[in-house]
């Protein structure tokens, strides 16, 4: 996806398929949690170029089933992050630049405390926008602390037993240091979680054809 999942291409998934994100369609326990932004119960906005907010990782599975996208594995968005670097950003190493690319809680940035709507800074070198800050995005793995052993056939870590799902990028509330809101930033939640700094991005899986 160009951009994060927005406020209007969600709302259009949550009035064509009826989708309640309650526990009758989704049994998760936080759904009280669900699209409060949507529900007057957050500050985040709820207008359509705005990246969707407050939705689970199993919130964000229900519209890839429905659009017939997917959550990007985890080696897959930070392929599409880097868009070709090896910087600690995709714009390179200076901090200073960051103000250019994303929203986050950066210093003279007080406005940032909330999201933005989408596409209003600059691009990756590959026209993808607000890869870093702006909302955490939620991916398909299972969360491990580190990066050994990842699958390199394309698919997404598995692993028995695990509790959490893998977020990526940094959001408006993190600082604009490498660690959270750099190429490798990464964090974990439960898929079950929602919260005002977490929404997602959908890739289309191109399916191999025999000749």
């Amino acid at each position: 996806g160009r951009t994060e999942v927005t406020n209007g291409q969600f709302r259009r998934f949550v009035q064509e398929s009826g989708y309640q994100g309650r526990p009758d369609v989704d049994p998760d326990p936080d759904y009280d949690l669900y699209l409060r932004h949507w529900r007057g119960k957050s500050i985040m906005s709820p207008d359509d170029d705005f990246p969707v907010v407050w939705v689970s990782w199993r919130n964000a599975r229900a519209f890839c089933q429905w659009s017939g996208l997917d959550l990007p594995t985890e080696a897959q968005w930070e392929y599409a992050c880097r868009a070709g670097t090896d910087t600690l950003y995709y714009f390179g190493n200076d901090r200073e630049q960051f103000h250019d690319y994303g929203w986050a809680h950066a210093g003279r940035d007080s406005e940032n405390h909330y999201t933005h709507p989408v596409a209003r800074k600059l691009p990756n070198a590959w026209g993808l926008h607000d890869m870093l800050g702006n909302v955490w995005e939620w991916v398909e793995d299972d969360w491990r602390e580190n990066l050994g052993g990842s699958p390199t056939d394309g698919s997404a870590r598995r692993i028995d037993g695990a509790l959490t799902k893998v977020v990526r990028g940094g959001s408006w509330g993190n600082s604009s240091s490498p660690h959270l809101c750099g190429n490798s930033a990464r964090y974990n939640s439960a898929p079950t979680n929602a919260g005002p700094e977490f929404g997602f991005r959908v890739i289309l899986t191109l399916k191999s054809v025999s000749p």
